[in-house]
């Protein structure tokens, strides 16, 4: 319904923006069943309650929009409250038949150690507002929390079941759609499954399900049915997502585990291939018909033919073992590629395992996570949805950009993000599982929507870890023969949904009728309004519809008299009473009308085939008692949420529509108290509505959120040198943050102080304000290998004399180093104590540290010829004695000489032994050494004579 005074055609409620247009865009369509008659009112009470005679569909009008935001989370339940951490891949179907798409996941305690991921409890929670609906909590029917669960109609009653692993990973778990217990398998032998989970099927054609366990297939009731011969498969220690895809065209589907195929009666479909086992994902790679088998795990990931054959491995790009693959056509070129999560980096493959583009992530836990692909403006280019450990983010498929990116926070199992219409409001939703077990975060399920609601449309079922857009149909069936979607380029997809893909049925629409409108007098004089609601169309309308009762015609300024709510979904064909008691009658007869699908406003919520036919009137009564002089006001309160300003405060109103319905005895006012501003937090306010005789309160809540994030300042880049090759630890200034409200912790991949190895390490400092806020900052540090020389000193040039011509052995002091890397050994080019050459030589030395830097010195050594004299030693004086009558005497005296290069050879004036007359006489000796030096010295022979000789 519309805004619909008037306005005849087909449309939906306003409340999104493009309502306001709706009629004429559904016009222009041609909706089926638009322009189909109904019985008049006064008949229509009658008449059988049958859908239209054609079915009226039509998707509503898309105006594309990407601003994403928390749109509900849910943090818990009073129902096993401790069991409130998610980490498995959530489904989305309709547990409880109301039209309303619900979500079903497997929760556990927090804690340390694996046991916590292993007893898990079962849970449903509404899609449009995250209400709970149900939990198992009997400690006998746990499951194993970390593994995915499948749901669909295993056993052809109309509803949904749910099967899981029990939290002994042992076999199959199964839960109605009530999450009551159904069955259980018998362990057997190799039958073990970590993380993994199973997958319906019908395998064989025969509206018979199967559900598949790895290499196991069990029927329906949950017998053993076969088991494949390569083993359980799966990821490294922690278990197989197998699931079923009609490889071939034969009508009978194939079970894909990994590097595994079989046929569906377990025969191998073509011989393993000789590659790890691992995830799989399947899509038309070529132009048959056929589809290709991607397998990641065990760090490669893999194209198989449909025989089975390798096209080509390669390593996984972002390191590690690998996640589940994630196809589709991202970057528009009209093959698929490959998304894939790994260690550090998300990264695309393109059709021949080359790398389109990677971008860094935080995946340490695991390595095993997978991801997502979605359409969400329609415009043809897809976003790929991944949450790593610490993020969420959406990027562009083509090129990697982050379009959006949040707070996120798990310790990693193979989970993944889902696509789905939660809220049946025509527009997809995305669901991510939430844990803070390892990082400081969030836990539970957080549900994200566009905040215009500008997301295309989309199916509203995910129903397992390995989802094909054609494995299930949109009641939760699981088709016979199901498409091939490959066939098909659009849905040349795994693990996604596809942006205006809506499934199995077309888009049916409700036709809402109003008749058997009357009124009641109770008990005390209370009235009660009441008419009869009928659904011709051949779409269900959801429970929650709103009836509004007006006096007088609303479309001339009839007055509202209240709004009844139908509690249970209206199917085709279907009636339901809508009641509204009125708090104060009116007297006299007036003439009343019924509006169906209106929310007292004059607009309303479901698309409708005929919008012209909601309403219906007649003249009632409505006295029952005395009418009051003056009818009080009428208080309407709403919960807001609003985010903070730069003060860490907002103001904001609860008013929802007070009123006054007679505008009399004075004019309405309203006051709220307190009235703000609020800090952050939910805020109790109480609103009085007054008309200057009566008053009426209520109470609504003001919740100030913080939604800005800190700024944060990083310090300069870094350079520093090692004088290790490991790298060196370097301190850092701190990175700073400020914000609005509060301080905002500073954590950096890199603390200051740690060890950096040789090269350019990127640090990036994020700060989280006490709201989960985050912004981040990156800076540099260098670390380049010891580039600075050894310092040499060298002892100073020698000069040395050399007895032989040949030159001389020299020694002198050794040169020595220093080095701000620990020791240079010094070497020199002569060394100390070796011969040197007459003349000048030039010494050279150098120090070499252990980084290969050198340095050197020199000096000279300076070899002389023998320069230095002999030392000759002579008698001081010699004394000798004649007799009378001798004119002399032989006199004899002694030299001696030395000299540093051998013997002297001694010369004097007057030789010794020879003749000396009587007398002085003056005698010269002199020494020569072989290089010709030769030094001298003098004494006196006296010869005197001696009388007493004869």
């Amino acid at each position: 319904m519309e805004q619909r005074r008037g306005n005849p055609g087909c449309g939906r409620g306003a409340g999104h923006h493009w309502r306001r247009r709706l009629w004429a865009a559904l016009m222009a369509l041609g909706v089926s069943g638009c322009d189909e008659t109904t019985a008049p009112l006064a008949d229509t009470a009658g008449q059988k309650a049958s859908p239209l005679s054609e079915a009226c569909d039509a998707q509503p009008p898309f105006e594309p929009n990407f601003e994403p935001e928390l749109q509900w989370a849910w943090t818990g339940s009073p129902q096993a409250s401790e069991f409130n951490q998610v980490m498995m891949t959530p489904v989305v179907v309709d547990v409880n038949a109301d039209g309303v798409p619900d979500i079903v996941f497997s929760t556990f305690k927090n804690g340390t150690g694996e046991a916590i991921w292993k007893e898990g409890v079962l849970r449903a929670i509404s899609g449009d507002d995250g209400r709970d609906l149900w939990a198992n909590t009997e400690p006998a029917h746990r499951i194993k929390a970390a593994s995915s669960i499948a749901a669909g109609d295993i056993d052809n009653d109309g509803l949904v079941e749910i099967c899981g692993i029990p939290s002994d990973g042992r076999g199959i778990i199964c839960y109605e759609n009530d999450g009551t217990f159904k069955f259980r398998t018998s362990p057997d032998a190799f039958d073990y499954n970590e993380w993994g989970g199973p997958s319906l099927a019908d395998l064989d054609g025969d509206g018979l399900v199967e559900i598949l366990d790895g290499n196991r297939v069990y029927s329906h009731t949950g017998a053993l049915k076969w088991v494949g011969a390569d083993g359980m498969g799966g990821a490294e220690y922690t278990g197989p997502v197998s699931f079923a895809a009609d490889l071939d065209g034969d009508g009978k589907q194939e079970v894909i585990n990994g590097r595994s195929i079989y046929k569906h009666n377990g025969t191998p479909y073509c011989p393993s291939a000789p590659i790890p086992h691992g995830f799989a994902a399947v899509a038309n790679f070529d132009e048959d018909s056929k589809a290709e088998i991607v397998v990641s795990g065990y760090g490669q990931v893999s194209l198989l033919d449909d025989n089975c054959q390798v096209l080509w491995t390669v390593p996984v790009p972002g390191g590690g073992h690998g996640g589940s693959p994630n196809i589709g056509d991202f970057d528009n070129d009209g093959a698929p590629e490959i998304g894939l999560p790994g260690t550090n980096f998300y990264s695309v493959l393109d059709s021949n395992g080359t790398l389109l583009w990677k971008r860094p992530t935080q995946e340490l836990s695991s390595g095993k996570t997978g991801s997502t692909a979605f359409d969400f403006e329609d415009d043809g280019k897809l976003e790929i949805i991944y949450a790593d450990e610490v993020r969420l983010r959406i990027y562009d498929g083509a090129t990697g950009q982050v379009r959006f990116e949040t707070a996120h926070s798990s310790s990693t199992t193979h989970e993944n993000p889902v696509i789905a219409d939660v809220d049946n409001d025509f527009a997809a939703d995305l669901v991510v599982a939430t844990n803070d077990t390892a990082y400081p975060g969030f836990h539970g399920i957080r549900v994200y929507h566009d905040k215009k609601e500008g997301w295309a449309h989309t199916r509203r079922i995910w129903n397992q870890h390995a989802y094909s857009i054609t494995n299930i149909n949109n009641d939760g069936t699981v088709p016979a023969e199901p498409l091939r979607p490959w066939l098909q380029s659009f849905l040349n997809v795994f693990r996604s949904n596809v942006a205006g893909y809506l499934g199995d049925n077309p888009f049916h629409l409700p036709d809402l009728l109003a008749f058997n409108l009357s009124a009641q007098c109770g008990e005390e004089g209370t009235l009660t309004l009441s008419a009869t609601v009928m659904n011709l169309g051949a779409g269900t309308a959801a429970s929650g519809l709103k009836v509004a009762f007006y006096k007088g015609d609303p479309a001339s300024g009839g007055t509202l008299l209240g709004v009844a709510t139908l509690d249970a979904a209206l199917p085709s064909g279907g009636t339901l009473t809508a009641q509204l008691p009125l708090s104060s009658a009116l007297q006299g007869a007036h003439e009343v009308f019924v509006v169906v699908d209106d929310d007292g406003t004059g607009t309303g919520r479901d698309t409708e085939c005929d919008e012209f036919n909601n309403s219906a009137s007649s003249t009632i009564e409505l006295g029952c008692q005395e009418t009051p002089a003056n009818l009080p006001p009428v208080a309407l309160c709403q919960d807001i949420t609003v985010s903070a300003d730069a003060a860490c405060q907002a103001s904001a109103s609860i008013n929802h529509g007070s009123h006054d319905p007679d505008h009399q005895p004075a004019p309405l006012s309203v006051s709220e108290a307190p009235a703000g501003p609020f800090g952050l937090g939910t805020h109790a306010v109480t609103l009085t509505a007054s008309d200057g005789d009566a008053s009426a309160q209520c109470e609504g809540t003001v919740t100030v959120v913080d939604t800005t994030q800190p700024a944060v300042s990083c310090p300069a880049p870094t350079p520093l040198q090692s004088c290790s090759p490991q790298g060196t630890a370097v301190t850092f200034a701190a990175a700073t943050a400020s914000d609005n409200c509060g301080a905002s912790p500073v954590s950096c991949s890199h603390a200051s102080g740690s060890t950096f190895p040789v090269g350019t390490t990127p640090v990036t400092c994020s700060a989280q304000d006490g709201s989960g806020n985050t912004a981040s900052c990156g800076f540099a540090v260098t670390v380049v290998g010891d580039t600075t020389k050894p310092a040499v000193s060298c002892p100073a040039s020698r000069t040395v004399e050399s007895c032989s011509p040949t030159g001389a052995a020299v020694t002198y002091e050794p040169a020595s180093s220093t080095d701000n890397c620990g020791a240079a050994p010094v070497s020199c080019s002569h060394a100390s104590g070796s011969k040197f050459p007459v003349g000048t030589t030039p010494v050279s030395c150098s120090a070499q540290d252990a980084s290969g830097n050198t340095a050197s010195c020199g000096f000279e050594v300076k070899v002389k010829g023998d320069t230095t004299p002999p030392v000759i030693s002579c008698p001081l004086s010699v004394e000798a004695k004649v007799g009378l009558g001798q004119i002399g005497v032989a006199v004899q005296f002694a030299t001696s000489a030395q000299d540093t290069c051998g013997p002297a050879t001694i010369t004097c004036s007057h030789a010794p032994g020879l003749l000396f007359l009587l007398g002085l006489t003056p005698v010269t000796c002199t020494a020569k050494d072989a290089s010709g030096n030769q030094a001298s010295c003098q004494f006196g022979v006296r010869v005197s004579l001696d009388l007493s000789l004869p």
